[in-house]
């Protein structure tokens, strides 16, 4: 029996493009509607009152999970990947067909959901654990152990308001990883750690599949997919595009991004107009990127307009003196306006560099949820060298010295 099981799955959404600003424009628009002479088409509805779109986040998709195997599931922002697990975890349900799950199943999605900002860390490991499924005196048992993994002692009874992302992430990692399950889901979770805490993260994930569990596991890291994982995913537009050994199939996903973006709509034409990133990094030391882009299609950007929201990712990947992407990422940011043609607007992100010192080529790119790569015609994001140092490591008397990081620590 197989753990996991999609049968022609299917999940659309209704993207609302704009809001009824008052009484008169709400009835206009219906009285428009009532008089039309024609059968709405599906899709983007035409004419001046146009309000809702059509997407498919994922159609038509059947695989199978045996138990106990570890599959990576990569893809471009937007392919259908965290709808994918969200289905697994039951958030939501498909619009059509069927998804089977044998087991119990825990989701490492969004780390810090069930967090409460005001409560410590302490107060929240109860009520997080709780929301997980554990007893009070199961998560007594575990106390201990959950803030040791985190690192966090010093800071367990602050409030998680004053909490970096990488200690969101630690807390909510230490506590998920306790509780034993049949099937974990993981979605870019270790995005935010350093490269050490990644490296125990790891460590961990490889206990829990030493038990049976069967993992999933979304990442843009190609060269930690191929690591771990048995098995690899290539999802794009919804729909499964290769399945097969992880090494194959990153091959196939670099060459079928190079196409995709030579061959766009008009809708994604962007100009990269200004950006700015380090020359330097250290290993395990994040960064503040901007980059500024500019509309340059015919078609207006819809940014938050109620449940219409446009997600829009400011990703980067990072490519080696072979060409090899070695880290890919790009946590959504809600696009803050409208962007009309010829406007333009600055977004900004974090960079974690590769876990191995040297010379890389950074490459910025810009995506849409659920639309696929901005920049028509074949034009990449910024490339940017940059230099990234070996980690420091702090001494006894508080001064730092670089320390080396080799393959495979």
């Amino acid at each position: 029996m197989s753990a996991i099981r999609f049968e022609n799955v299917s999940k659309r959404y209704v993207l609302h493009h704009e809001r009824t600003r008052s009484f008169q424009d709400l009835f206009v628009r219906k009285l428009s509607r009532k008089k039309a002479p024609y059968e709405k088409p599906v899709g983007i509805e035409k004419g001046p009152f146009a309000a809702t779109e059509e997407f498919w986040a994922i159609r038509d998709m059947s695989f199978e999970v045996p138990p106990g195997q570890m599959v990576g599931l990569i893809g471009p922002n937007g392919a259908g990947k965290s709808t994918l697990l969200k289905l697994l975890a039951r958030v939501i349900e498909p619009t059509r067909g069927k998804v089977h799950v044998n087991g119990r199943l825990n989701a490492l999605i969004e780390l810090s959901a069930g967090f409460h900002e005001e409560l410590s860390g302490r107060e929240n490991i109860y009520l997080n654990a709780a929301l997980l499924g554990l007893t009070r005196s199961e998560i007594k048992k575990h106390l201990d152990e959950i803030i040791a993994f985190s690192e966090l002692e010093k800071f367990i009874d602050t409030p998680v308001k004053h909490y970096s992302s990488g200690m969101h992430m630690r807390l909510g990692f230490a506590i998920a990883t306790v509780i034993e399950s049949d099937i974990l889901l993981v979605d870019e979770v270790l995005a935010v750690g350093d490269a050490n805490f990644q490296r125990k993260c790891f460590e961990r994930i490889a206990e829990i599949r030493e038990k049976g569990t069967t993992i999933l596991y979304v990442s843009h890291q190609m060269a930690e997919v191929e690591r771990h994982c048995d098995r690899a995913l290539l999802i794009m537009n919804g729909s499964i595009i290769a399945d097969g050994a992880p090494t194959e199939t990153g091959v196939q996903y670099r060459e079928l991004t190079k196409r995709q973006r030579t061959d766009v709509a008009d809708f994604y034409n962007v100009e990269y107009v200004r950006w700015q990133v380090p020359e330097e990094m250290r290993v395990g030391e994040r960064a503040q990127f901007s980059v500024t882009i500019q509309n340059k299609s015919h078609e207006v950007w819809n940014g938050e307009q109620g449940s219409g929201t446009r997600l829009v990712s400011a990703s980067y990947h990072w490519l080696d003196q072979h060409g090899n992407m070695h880290q890919f990422m790009g946590p959504r940011k809600i696009l803050p306006r409208n962007l009309e043609p010829g406007q333009d607007i600055t977004l900004t992100n974090h960079i974690l560099p590769p876990a191995l010192p040297g010379t890389y080529l950074l490459e910025l790119d810009v995506a849409a949820e659920g639309m696929g790569w901005f920049g028509a015609h074949g034009k990449p994001g910024p490339q940017i060298l940059v230099q990234v140092l070996p980690a420091k490591t702090a001494r006894t008397n508080g001064d730092y010295q670089e320390k080396k990081v080799e393959l495979g620590d």
